[in-house]
């Protein structure tokens, strides 16, 4: 009997091993979708593998919403769009659910929230602002030094309109912060520009630009290559006689 108990128990962990090593594999194929525009797919397809296997899988789910994000980003219709975020949210709560404390359930879990309210109109986007600021919110109560998060709060208020709370300096308060943190980070240069450009003061929004353009290193490959420079030179040409 002892006998059957261990193989039942060696069983068990060769099957959580292969599912870690699964992940894994589709964190990679995440993180160079820029090489190869099916890695996307395939990633999203392994952590469905996995957590067909293991619903309960806590990377597998937090790891999943992030790349229906990813997949949102890269969809062409707002239709889909939406329909991926959604997607995206239902994996991040998922997460939370296993972990109230996983600052990346909480994480993904409100990055998709806030783009599908963004995709979907303005006013849509104020009802969730309560969920979006308490999402947020918790992700820096367990680590006050995540940039992303960081990055979040601080388009949260860019975005904001000034009489509920919108407010472009701090905003670049906390841009600085996360700069601090992490040079490397393109899309905060990025969103730096923007709040200078809102502001009016342009060759301060030219200058942070340059900087994304310059990168040698960017923290996030994929998300320089296919998001961040393309961005900083759309925006460079949009304001290039301001």
């Amino acid at each position: 009997m002892k006998y059957v108990i261990g193989a039942v128990i060696m069983c068990s962990l060769v099957a959580a091993q292969n599912a870690d090593s699964l992940v894994d594999r589709a964190i990679e194929l995440d993180a160079t979708r820029h090489l190869e525009t099916s890695n996307l797919d395939e990633s999203r397809d392994i952590l469905l593998q996995v957590l067909e296997r293991e619903p309960d899988h806590l990377r597998a789910n937090y790891e999943l919403a992030k790349v229906y994000y990813h997949l949102g980003d890269r969809a062409e219709t707002k239709d889909d769009k939406i329909e991926l975020y959604t997607k995206g949210t239902e994996y991040g709560q998922k997460a939370i659910k296993i972990d109230g404390d996983s600052e990346w359930g909480h994480l993904w879990y409100v990055v998709n929230l806030g783009r599908r309210s963004q995709t979907k109109g303005v006013l849509n986007s104020l009802a969730y602002v309560p969920t979006v600021k308490k999402e947020v919110n918790k992700v820096l109560s367990i680590d006050p030094e995540h940039t992303i998060a960081l990055d979040v709060k601080a388009m949260f208020y860019y975005e904001l309109p000034g009489l509920l709370g919108g407010n472009v300096n701090k905003s670049i308060e906390l841009l600085g912060e996360a700069l601090a943190l992490d040079s490397n980070y393109a899309l905060l240069y990025v969103d730096m520009a923007k709040c200078y450009v809102k502001k009016k003061e342009y060759e301060q929004a030219r200058q942070y630009l340059q900087k994304v353009i310059a990168l040698e290193n960017p923290t996030y490959e994929a998300d320089y290559i296919l998001k961040n420079k393309p961005q900083a030179l759309e925006l460079l040409e949009d304001i290039k006689d301001m």
